[in-house]
């Protein structure tokens, strides 16, 4: 993905004193991948072989807050499905 994504929540929260029914995630740069950390971990035994990818959720929320440009406490209010569709699309920008 190149440009924004906007993400329209189930259920809406609250953001810098305001009520929030969407959320726009701009792409990430390496400032946020350092600060952010990698959002997947990648599991297996080093050989590559049967390697798997599963997102890590204190960086997802990280990348929430920071691409989303809300705060900390407004990613702890989403709901678990709100969540996931935020982790999907910052996992895309990754290529993954």
């Amino acid at each position: 993905m190149n440009g924004p994504v906007t993400i329209t929540l189930r259920e809406p929260v609250q953001a810098h004193g305001q009520d929030l029914g969407a959320i726009a995630l701009r792409p990430p740069k390496g400032a946020d991948i350092a600060a952010c950390g990698y959002p997947l971990l990648l599991l297996g035994d080093g050989s590559g072989v049967d390697a798997q990818a599963q997102p890590d959720a204190r960086a997802v929320t990280k990348y929430i807050a920071r691409l989303g440009d809300v705060p900390p406490s407004t990613v702890g209010q989403l709901s678990a499905s709100d969540w996931q569709a935020c982790m999907l699309a910052i996992v895309g920008f990754f290529g993954a």
